[in-house]
């Protein structure tokens, strides 16, 4: 398999770092996969100490751009890989040069996407310092339009698709669903609530059942029940953390 993402059956690829240069999407992100810096027309630079710098095409990262969206779109076993860059003007020869298999290539898109929804769903609430409230504006689709949320959880669906099938694409995809339920985590943290890994799962709970039900419907309107459930279990942490720094006094 390509430098992309190294024998993935010992080590599933974690990522390390993100940059993000703009606000415009998919093609403007830089990030670190084992080592490896992705970034926007630049190609792809090993930072590795133990390696030598190694500059490869930016074509590998247009691919897995482009495939993102097929996949989105049509789902990962209706989609083949001629499929998936279908109107690309990429030839079969670029793209088997760098991705020998179709699971290379959903690997590759799954990395991506898991940057892709933390982005897209937390920043447009980065302005918001308190915690508490941060979570609560998350839900409120009001005042933070324009995310992907009527997509669906391409990680779920990758888990699902691949279930039984390719233990390494079910647990890319398993990863990325669960990036919500770390940044809920972070927030919970910060925010003193007892127990926040519970409420942590809690939140992520909501928020892929308000995804699934928004994508069934094809708008958001699930995720205004969703704040509500939200805020219920945040406002009852929020209660019993007062209940206990009290009863320390």
């Amino acid at each position: 398999m390509a430098e992309w993402a190294r024998d993935h059956s010992a080590d599933h690829a974690n990522v390390n770092e993100v940059v993000y240069l703009s606000e415009t999407g998919v093609n403007d992100i830089v990030y670190l996969v084992n080592g490896i810096r992705y970034e926007r027309g630049a190609g792809v630079r090993e930072d590795n100490a133990m390696s030598e710098d190694v500059e490869l095409e930016g074509k590998k990262l247009e691919i897995v751009k482009y495939a993102f969206d097929r996949f989105y779109e049509g789902g990962f076993h209706a989609t083949g890989m001629e499929a998936a860059l279908a109107g690309s003007g990429i030839s079969k020869r670029t793209i088997y040069k760098y991705f020998p298999s179709k699971e290379d290539l959903i690997e590759a898109v799954l990395h991506l996407y898991s940057e892709v929804v933390v982005r897209e769903l937390f920043d447009p609430v980065a302005n918001i310092s308190d915690p508490h409230e941060k979570i609560v504006a998350f839900f409120d689709v009001r005042k933070t339009t324009g995310r992907m949320l009527t997509r669906g959880c391409l990680g779920m669906k990758a888990a699902q698709e691949y279930a039984g099938k390719h233990d390494g694409i079910v647990e890319l995809g398993r990863s990325a669903s669960s990036r919500g339920e770390s940044k809920f985590l972070e927030l919970c943290k910060r925010a003193g609530f007892a127990e926040p890994a519970r409420l942590a799962k809690q939140l992520n709970l909501i928020l892929q059942g308000a995804m699934v039900l928004s994508h069934a419907s094809g708008d958001t309107s699930p995720f205004l029940l969703a704040k509500d459930a939200a805020s219920a279990i945040l406002d009852k942490a929020a209660a019993a953390s007062r209940k206990s720094t009290g009863s320390k006094r």
